[in-house]
């Protein structure tokens, strides 16, 4: 048996960051807003898989959620990370264990509500995956965790994470997936790590080294993308659509009603949280940030609201199946990858 006590703070939708963030206050004393960690990584990315149900997949952000969000900070806030994916139940559960015996908390990663007996309105109901954890503690029949919509600690019985842990979560993490955060070296200058973790983010989408992410992956997007109709089946273009559509929700990936015929009460707008990151640096500018977060904010305010005139356009698309006129997007792109220009050049030349 092991508990270790942790600070915790609720944080509705950011359960990737959560259990990062209650673990730094553990070592510090001091909070990181959850909302500056996650929605700072606004971005761009195209995957192109031939072979995939969706041959083109984009994402408007940087990296991913799972070991690249935690490997990014790591060096800026000052943790290591031991991670493991993809090993039988067994095996993890006895690295977990290790872990919290050396007193490092453990992110468990991709599990599906309908196992977790806490969230009432999914358990046994619904299945909701990838969601994420803080493993403060065990014992014989029971895992105690941080959960970013609860205030208390929860329990969750181990046949039951064994349940909730047994699947892959869409390509960014495999089965067991944990990382355990060993918090060993904490910086304590918060303004310093926010400033350096969006100025690195600004620096790879202005100068990425690899051509589908960035600004490099947007201008290839642009040139390409009209060529599209000619290259993919409606079948195939319906789906890349849709994939869009689905990852450009600012609170979750959903896809909205008009496409799903499912209603599930949040307000989702689909603005790819740069109406969430721009709220942000509007509300911590005095407190962490530098003196052009606000002309940031409003230029990703901008570029938020043409993500959403360009998703209207695809839900449109999607409903009809009509994917004849892709040409027509590409000002509208053209305007948005001017307001994240100006937006990350903001960012970048005004760090310390």
């Amino acid at each position: 048996m092991k508990r270790l006590e942790l600070p915790h703070q609720l944080a509705d939708y950011l359960c990737p960051v959560n259990g990062l963030c209650d673990v730094y206050e553990w070592k510090t004393g001091k909070r990181i807003p959850e909302e500056l960690i996650l929605y700072s990584k606004v971005g761009f990315q195209m995957i192109s898989q031939k072979n995939s149900a969706v041959p083109k997949m984009i994402f408007l952000g940087q990296g991913s959620i799972g070991k690249w969000e935690y490997e990014f900070w790591k060096g800026i806030m000052g943790y290591e990370v031991i991670a493991g994916e993809g090993k039988c139940f067994q095996t993890t559960w006895k690295n977990v264990r290790e872990l919290l015996d050396w007193d490092i908390p453990v992110i468990l990663f991709g599990l599906d509500m309908f196992y977790l007996p806490y969230q009432r309105k999914f358990y046994h109901k619904q299945h909701i995956l990838g969601h994420v954890v803080l493993m403060t503690g065990y014992d014989e029949e029971n895992v105690y965790v941080h959960d970013n919509s609860k205030t208390e600690v929860q329990i969750i019985p181990i046949a039951e994470l064994e349940l909730a842990w047994a699947e892959d979560y869409i390509g960014i993490s495999k089965k067991n997936a944990y990382f355990g955060i060993n918090m060993k070296f904490p910086k304590t200058d918060i303004a310093r790590i926010i400033q350096k973790g969006i100025g690195k983010n600004a620096e790879l989408y202005l100068f990425s080294p690899l051509s589908f992410i960035g600004q490099r992956g947007l201008d290839r997007f642009i040139e390409e993308f009209p060529k599209w109709a000619n290259m993919f089946t409606d079948e195939e273009l319906q789906k890349v659509y849709s994939h869009f559509i689905e990852y450009t929700g600012s609170v979750l990936p959903e896809l909205p009603y008009e496409v799903s015929g499912q209603q599930f009460g949040i307000f989702n707008p689909h603005r790819a949280s740069r109406d969430k990151f721009s709220h942000a640096l509007m509300k911590y500018a005095d407190t962490f940030g530098t003196e052009v977060w606000e002309e940031a904010a409003g230029y990703f305010q901008k570029s938020g609201n043409i993500i959403e005139e360009i998703v209207d356009g695809f839900i449109e698309d999607v409903v009809e199946c009509s994917f004849g006129q892709l040409e027509k997007y590409i000002p509208l792109f053209q305007e948005l990858r001017g307001y994240e220009e100006e937006a990350f050049r903001k960012i970048l030349y005004t760090q310390n």
